[in-house]
C-alpha cells in the first residue's frame, strides 16, 4: 500500500522517486485501461476542493462508479496519472480531505511535469496542481498521510507549500517555518515568527 514518500525524498524532487517504479502495464477492475484515460480538465479547478467538477466530467471513468479504499492506492501505485488525477479527484469531491486533496493535485503534478495532456491544457493541469496543493493548506493544514506501514503519519501541509514551490508558484497565506529540531512546518502568514518570513 502506497502512501506518502518521505518528505526528505520530496525535497530534492517531489517526482524522482516515483519515476523510479517499474509500472506493469494492466486493465483497471473498473474494466477501464488506465494507459488510455486522457486528462481533458473541464474547468480550472477540477480536483480542487470545494469543486465537483470531476464528478460531471465526461473524461473521468470515475465519476459514476467511484474508488474502493484499496482501489485508491492501487491506482496511485499504477503509475497512470490521468486515470489517478480522475480517481483521486472523484474522491475529493466525493470525501473532501487532505489526503484526497494531496494526491490529487501530486497526479496533476505529474500530469504536468511528463506532459501527459494535450499541449493546449499544460496551463490547466498546472494550475490545477498548484490550486490543488493550495486547497490542502486552505482546508486541509492539519491532515496526514501515512506510510506504506500505516503506522507513521506525515503532516501533508509542508509537503504540499514544497509542492506548489517546485511548479514555480507561491503558495498564498502560508510560510514555511523550521524548527530548532528541523522539523519544517507551514503557518499562516499572520502568526508566522519574524524570522521566518
Amino acid at each position: 500500500m502506497h502512501r506518502l514518500l518521505s518528505p526528505a525524498l520530496l525535497g530534492a524532487s517531489l517526482t524522482a522517486p516515483l519515476a523510479a517504479c517499474e509500472v506493469t502495464p494492466a486493465t483497471y477492475d473498473y474494466g477501464v485501461d488506465l494507459e488510455s484515460v486522457t486528462l481533458v480538465p473541464v474547468a480550472t479547478d477540477e480536483g480542487v476542493h470545494p469543486s465537483t467538477a470531476a464528478l460531471t466530467d465526461p473524461n473521468n471513468p470515475f465519476a459514476d462508479s467511484g474508488v474502493g479504499v484499496e482501489t485508491k492506492w492501487e491506482l496511485l501505485d499504477a503509475g497512470y496519472w490521468p486515470a489517478t488525477f480522475y480517481g483521486w479527484a472523484t474522491l475529493t469531491a466525493e470525501q473532501p480531505n487532505g489526503e484526497h486533496q494531496f494526491y490529487t493535485a501530486q497526479a496533476a503534478q505529474q500530469v504536468y511535469e511528463r506532459r501527459d495532456c494535450a499541449p493546449e491544457d499544460l496551463y490547466y493541469v498546472w494550475q490545477i496542481a498548484i490550486g490543488g496543493y493550495q486547497a490542502v493548506l486552505d482546508h486541509f493544514p492539519n491532515d496526514v498521510t501515512y506510510d506504506a506501514t500505516g503506522e507513521f503519519a506525515y503532516p501533508l501541509a509542508p509537503t504540499a507549500y514544497a509542492g506548489i514551490v517546485s511548479l514555480g508558484g507561491t503558495p498564498e497565506g502560508w510560510t514555511l517555518v523550521t524548527g530548532e529540531d528541523g522539523t519544517q512546518t507551514v503557518v499562516p502568514v499572520a502568526t508566522a515568527p519574524e524570522e521566518a518570513e
